[in-house]
């Protein structure tokens, strides 16, 4: 990695504020035909809602408001992003009066308090590109007063000590197809972004006023690390991309200081980075990141695995792509340039969002209130979800690696019950997030335990996993990869500890299995039983070695 070890960066990102995303504020996108007049009300619980002692609230009447659906790729609905809200209005000053309320409501100073007294050293703060007033005609983006609220965040967390690293969020024409790019695909793609040279050049403008107001604004000793795009989908013309993150990288450190740290997306494909010479200079990439997110809830495969199955696929598979990327050629050496971070992760483990969301928001159209709204998670489903915690941490600092400087939770907070896996603050209040070390320079390895030492405290009922939607109404042929991992697919119980030496037999399931297992176990007694009477006397053992697949973690 680099010369001298920085301390482990454990973060969370302030998600769905300045990018809003309907699945974390579902009560935001359910405007009515008040909303649109101006006439502004909430609803029960609506998490960026004012004060109810606010002169402006009220409760919408629903005899009086009714839910304004629009044409979307999905067929008739609720705004579904930035795109389509700001096409909902018919003045961009009503939309920027219905945005604001959430901008000043939905994160609080106690919010980033909790935050810190939870551990946390940095927030990741997506930031749309429009958010300088970068829009061109005809585009329905609405600005408001999101940048003056970016302002009192970098405030609070100056007071508080916590550092800040915005990334531009989102990008014209869109990079991924996805929400968070403002602006929802009928398909996933970065062709919208990457085909089109004044979309990616905009984006480097962009870049350049963004970082030159936060020098301007005196932001940058609490803004410390900058994201240059999130999340551009896998199929972006690599060239384009490439070139992009150079110029991009040239820009933030003309502007904003050669200390500031980099970050980049990987394209979903760390290891395509990893060929030997991509960001290696010690010099020009010093503080520089390849970012990864890591979820095991967007396709069936992972959602229908048991508890620890779940660590498992942490521990084995996330692990080590992580460790795949980046080193010097033939992987001989660490690279003393980019390193690795986690930008996103959550513990939503068995339910699609936008599947839950579809029932969210009929329910709101139908009554008024967000279906799951008090949803509680039962004691048995917060122990697993701490271990879940605990596994990732550890996996994503690899600390025995020395590629990973850490990682950002995905997200601080949430709207209701639905989705209370992905509630960092909820967590935090509830008692299920893992006590996260306060010494930056301590692997939490030290106060979890391994990977696989978590694996094992952890109950393995299926009681706690509820898989939603039904798998058979799934498409089978979406862009996620299966899950082909023994270790994984066998619950973890294939693992064995034999002298600090991880082995895994075959899969559980069979009747041979089974006497293979314990046929090693009594060979393995038998060994070490000869080894004490004879082997010390030579001054070394004479193991015979179990056949295995080796474990990378």
């Amino acid at each position: 990695m680099h010369d001298v070890r920085p301390s482990w960066i454990r973060g969370v990102n302030i998600g769905g504020w300045l990018v809003l995303e309907r699945y974390i504020t579902p009560y935001q996108f359910a405007v009515t035909d008040c909303h649109l007049r101006g006439e502004f009300c909430w609803y029960p619980g609506q998490a960026s809602a004012p004060p109810k002692h606010h002169e402006d609230y009220q409760l919408c009447d629903l005899k009086r408001c009714h839910p304004f659906l629009m044409e979307t790729v999905d067929g008739p609905d609720y705004p579904m992003d930035e795109y389509t809200l700001g096409q909902a209005f018919p003045q961009e000053e009503t939309a920027e009066q219905w945005l604001n309320y959430h901008f000043e409501h939905f994160i609080a100073f106690q919010d980033i308090q909790d935050l810190k007294d939870a551990g946390v050293t940095h927030l990741r703060v997506p930031l749309p590109h429009w958010i300088l007033r970068n829009k061109h005609k005809g585009e329905p983006w609405v600005v408001g007063d999101r940048w003056k609220y970016f302002q009192r965040l970098c405030a609070w967390s100056r007071q508080l000590g916590l550092q800040v690293w915005p990334d531009i969020h989102t990008a014209p024409g869109s990079q991924n197809g996805f929400d968070n790019s403002g602006q929802t695909l009928k398909d996933a793609t970065c062709e919208g972004w990457s085909t089109h040279p004044e979309h990616v050049q905009r984006s480097l403008q962009v870049i350049r006023e963004i970082t030159e107001q936060i020098v301007a604004d005196g932001l940058d000793d609490v803004v410390t690390g900058f994201g240059l795009l999130n999340e551009p989908f896998l199929d972006c013309d690599r060239e384009v991309y490439e070139s992009f993150l150079e110029e991009g990288l040239d820009i933030v450190r003309s502007t904003m200081g050669p200390k500031v740290s980099i970050y980049a997306s990987d394209m979903f494909s760390s290891d395509s980075f990893n060929n030997g010479h991509w960001w290696l200079d010690p010099t020009r990439y010093a503080n520089t990141f390849l970012d990864s997110h890591f979820y095991q809830v967007f396709a069936e495969h992972p959602r229908a695995l048991s508890p620890r199955q779940h660590i498992a696929y942490t521990c084995q598979n996330e692990h080590r792509d992580l460790i795949g990327c980046c080193y010097e050629p033939h992987r001989q050496q660490v690279s003393r340039g980019v390193s690795r971070i986690v930008g996103e992760w959550s513990v939503a483990v068995d339910s699609l969002p936008v599947a839950v969301l579809r029932v969210i928001m009929d329910s709101i159209a139908a009554n008024g209130t967000a279906a799951f709204l008090d949803r509680e998670l039962s004691p048995d489903r917060q122990e697993f979800l701490k271990h879940f915690a605990q596994a990732q941490i550890v996996s994503y600092e690899a600390a025995g690696a020395g590629l990973s400087a850490g990682w950002f939770y995905w997200t601080a907070k949430m709207e209701g019950g639905a989705f209370a896996e992905w509630d960092f603050l909820r967590a935090f209040h509830e008692g299920w997030l893992p006590k996260i070390s306060k010494d930056p320079f301590t692997p939490s390895e030290e106060l979890y335990g391994s990977c696989y030492d978590i694996i094992f405290k952890t109950n393995d009922s299926m009681a706690v996993i509820h898989e939603f939607p039904d798998p058979s109404t799934i498409d089978p042929d979406g862009w996620e990869p299966i899950i082909d991992d023994d270790v994984v697919v066998s619950h973890g119980e294939s693992l064995l500890q034999v002298h600090g030496e991880w082995i895994q037999p075959q899969p559980r399931g069979s009747i041979l299995v089974r006497w293979y297992v314990l046929l090693a176990i009594i060979l393995v007694g038998f060994i070490v039983r000869h080894f004490f009477r004879h082997g010390l006397r030579r001054g070394k053992s004479n193991y015979t070695e179990v056949p295995t697949t080796e474990i990378t973690c």
